[in-house]
């Protein structure tokens, strides 16, 4: 019995270990978006010597297919309600 208190101390102390270092990790990770210049630098020139716009990402309205999303929720709240009940029922 003392063999699994030392393995589950062991599995807490690992698993908090890991938690905090990738805690850490991702804190001090410091991501800048490219300057501008660096930005026009990867388009290059045209003829022009204008600079190439470098394509960015392409803008989403988060709002375009809103219904589907909550007849799709919904659904699925009202499948786990259905679901939770008919399983108490039968117990």
């Amino acid at each position: 019995m003392q063999h699994v208190k030392i393995m589950k101390g062991i599995r807490i102390f690992f698993l908090s270990f890991f938690i905090v270092l990738v805690s850490i990790s991702s804190i001090k990770a410091e991501v800048h978006p490219p300057k501008p210049e660096r930005a026009v630098a990867a388009g290059g020139l045209d003829d022009d010597g204008d600079p190439i716009p470098v394509p960015g990402p392409v803008p989403v309205s988060i709002d375009r297919d809103i219904f589907f999303l909550l007849g799709a929720g919904l659904v699925l709240g009202l499948t786990a309600v259905y679901k939770n009940k008919i399983k108490k029922a039968s117990m």
